[in-house]
């Protein structure tokens, strides 16, 4: 049986654009391009870890606002289960502490990156093909989540 490990992304927006982030050499996936985010440790809620891994990788002050999706992938011989939060504000200018480099990019510019397997489900959301519904008691989505069609996933 494979090792679960909870894992959070964040998908942090600004203007319209989300960030990525370029996964270091000596990394699992190195060079590949992920949403910040790391381990849920032992008592902490998902929102709880997102805002400690955003200011540890990025020295950023962010609160999760929304919870996106969640999707399950085998990765080196684990189960990821990967939380994705929808981050639309921080305080601090995102620094690279861990990762490559960071990258501000359209939502549709994110595929043009090696993006992380892992990841990719939760972009799905940021597509021009998703279909989300927020209900009016949450916070607001950027414009980039109110894309519609009639086209499923």
């Amino acid at each position: 049986m494979l090792k679960t490990i909870d894992v959070v992304a964040a998908i942090i927006e600004r203007d319209g654009s989300i960030l990525l982030a370029q996964r270091p050499p000596h990394a699992d996936q190195p060079g590949m391009w992920e949403f910040a985010g790391g381990k849920v440790e032992s008592g902490e809620s998902q929102a709880q870890a997102l805002a400690r891994e955003l200011q540890e990788e990025l020295g950023i002050v962010a609160l999760p606002a929304r919870y996106i999706a969640s999707h399950r992938r085998e990765v080196s011989g684990r189960l990821i289960h990967l939380h994705a939060w929808w981050v639309p504000h921080f305080s601090g200018t995102p620094t690279a502490h861990y990762h490559s480099q960071l990258r501000w990019c359209s939502p549709q510019e994110a595929l043009t990156f090696n993006l992380a397997p892992a990841d990719i489900p939760c972009w799905k959301p940021l597509s021009p093909k998703a279909r989300l519904s927020f209900p009016a008691n949450t916070v607001r989505p950027p414009s980039s989540f109110l894309v519609m069609t009639t086209g499923g996933l």
